[in-house]
């Protein structure tokens, strides 16, 4: 019996060979800087989610059309009340609302990124599920902002008026709020696929949005939802971003309903991101 050539010795020792176990491309080691690559992603998904000519669209004509409805031009729109007039008021309750709904439409689209391949190839490099965490947190926050801002622009020159700091105030806390719905936008982005993610937040939002009292007074709704409203995800931030505007006692409830929708939206997209990277 012929003895192995050295080769052919070489290749049954060694696996991942014809002859030994198939070789398996190695996952790169997530880098050990806290972020790493989080400005080139940043940078990259800014210009083709948030500037996107649809998602800009609807993140700047959706409140200046509802506050043109409800609180420019209209009879009341002049009268002061505490900090502002009305119609500055309808302005910032309009840009709460718009800059929350921009907010989770940017986040949920993690939906669209994963049925593309989009996550796996992230999955491929060095970065972290921190990084891409923080990065659809940022770029939510971003899109809310330029909502805002075009939004106070149009009602600056349609009449809405208000002291100056609360031109400051007001939307560094509906900012601050929007932490809610984009982590909310990320949960639901993981959860379900993204036309129906979009679906839950367009009609999700709404019915939040009336339970927060945005469109109706909550002392004018029945005493169920007046009992109910609190709990809800959207009540603290739009309660504590119109605060400053009047001359109301300060309720921490607001905070603690801000901090725990986030910290529960936030939960199920980490644990949802850990699993899709894990595979």
């Amino acid at each position: 019996m012929s003895a192995k050539k050295p080769s052919q010795e070489a290749s049954a020792a060694r696996p991942g060979t014809t002859t030994g176990q198939p070789i398996r491309a190695a996952r790169p080691a997530p880098s050990r800087r806290p972020l790493h690559g989080l400005w080139s992603l940043l940078r990259h998904q800014f210009r083709h989610t948030v500037l996107y000519p649809s998602n800009l669209g609807f993140a700047l004509l959706l409140p200046v059309i509802m506050y043109f409805m409800f609180g420019a031009f209209q009879s009341y729109s002049s009268a002061w009340r505490g900090h502002s007039n009305v119609s500055a008021q309808v302005m910032f309750s309009m840009g709460a609302y718009g800059a929350t709904m921009a907010a989770a439409s940017i986040a949920a689209g993690v939906g669209i990124e994963r049925a593309s391949g989009w996550s796996r190839q992230l999955a491929l490099t060095p970065t972290t599920s921190a990084t891409y965490l923080v990065n659809k947190i940022l770029l939510a926050l971003a899109s809310a902002l330029l909502s805002l801002l075009g939004l106070m622009a149009v009602g600056f020159l349609c009449g809405a008026k208000a002291e100056g700091p609360m031109w400051v105030a007001v939307p560094g806390l509906i900012i601050f709020g929007s932490l809610v719905t984009a982590n909310m936008g990320l949960a639901l982005g993981y959860l379900f696929r993204s036309d129906a993610a979009y679906a839950i937040i367009g009609g999700g939002s709404a019915i939040f949005a009336f339970l927060a009292g945005v469109w109706v007074p909550l002392d004018n709704m029945p005493e169920f939802f007046r009992d109910f409203a609190p709990y809800t995800p959207m009540y603290g931030l739009f309660h504590f971003s119109q605060w400053p505007l009047e001359d109301a006692p300060f309720n921490w409830a607001w905070i603690v309903n801000i901090a725990v929708w986030t910290a529960f939206f936030a939960a199920i997209a980490i644990r949802r991101i850990r699993k899709d990277t894990a595979r």
